[in-house]
């Protein structure tokens, strides 16, 4: 230290401590992926550190982007890396501060600043991201080749307020054929349009919720099922609406690990493309091997575990 290291040296007269933060980028940008196989791994790898921190502290990310992700070279061929801790927060805090992008944040997050979020929400970011990625191309090669002026619905994510977002969003996960009209089919063909489906089954089609719209009473008064209105009923009104969103909050630990065993057989498959040495651009297989996830996918023949315990539609 500055004020001890001269004690005793009267002809030290000015003495100053310089401090130097020096950085550099640990990795490179997906937009310098060659394929979207190398994509997938780091949107796994992605998800796996956003959950890690969470499960030991509780800790969210807060601001997934472009930018937040990186590739770095690995042992078996490549990995990715989380960056951009700028942002994060405490499950169930408050948010002190919201990235200002944002073409990534979550439906909630974006209707509810400053609100405490759940693991949901960067589950939710790394979505949203991999739609864009595989919509406008995942390298600059890829975007290059993009047609300017073209009207796509995702680009409403990026352009309004902060609700007119939380709006589009919200219409476009509202149900499995509102995203494939929407955001599928838009989407180039390849190991991420596979992702974004799987994705998006997990996060937004779990059997114990009823999609991402609003109801209000008069809709409540046409439902039949006594559990799902019990269920509905349940939920808090804001300004005469409620969000069916929220369900998907009682199921978070079910749905953080399905998304995470997803990505997890996602990377596994894009891992060993790139090992054999050739790069696929066709989708795989609707239905997921034996040895893969017990998900519930639409289509899909396995189950989730444990069915008596969540209500179905």
């Amino acid at each position: 230290m500055t004020t001890t290291a001269f004690v005793g040296l009267p002809s030290v007269s000015q003495a100053r401590q310089h401090r130097r933060t020096v950085t550099k980028l640990e990795g490179s940008l997906t937009s310098e992926a060659d394929n979207g196989n190398q994509v997938v791994i780091a949107i796994a790898d992605a998800m796996a550190a956003l959950h890690a921190p969470h499960a030991k502290c509780k800790i969210l990310h807060g601001n997934i982007s472009d930018r937040a992700i990186l590739l770095q070279k690995a042992a078996d061929g490549i990995k990715g890396v989380l960056a951009d801790f700028d942002y994060v927060s405490i499950d169930g805090d408050s948010v002190a501060e919201a990235p200002e992008l944002k073409l990534f944040q979550s439906i909630h997050s974006l209707r509810n600043p400053g609100a405490a979020c759940s693991p949901l929400e960067d589950a939710e970011s790394l979505l949203y991201l991999v739609c864009w990625l595989r919509t406008f191309g995942i390298n600059r090669a890829q975007r290059a080749g993009f047609v300017a002026g073209r009207i796509l619905p995702i680009l409403g994510w990026n352009e309004g307020t902060a609700v007119q977002i939380a709006n589009q969003k919200r219409s476009h996960m509202s149900s499995d054929i509102a995203f494939h009209t929407f955001i599928l089919r838009f989407m180039r063909p390849g190991p991420l349009h596979d992702l974004a489906l799987d994705m998006y089954r997990v996060l937004f089609l779990h059997p114990g919720t009823f999609g991402t719209l609003q109801i209000d009473d008069e809709a409540l008064a046409t439902m039949e099922n006594d559990n799902i209105l019990a269920a509905l009923l349940a939920l808090p009104v804001t300004n005469g609406w409620r969000d069916l969103l929220a369900l998907r909050n009682r199921f978070v630990n079910e749905i953080i690990r399905n998304i995470l065993e997803i990505v997890a057989w996602h990377r596994d498959t894009a891992l060993a493309i790139l090992n054999s040495g050739m790069v696929s651009t066709a989708p795989m297989a609707a239905t997921r091997p034996s040895a893969g996830p017990s998900l519930k996918h639409y289509g899909d023949e396995v189950p989730l575990a444990e069915p008596s315990k969540r209500p179905r539609h």
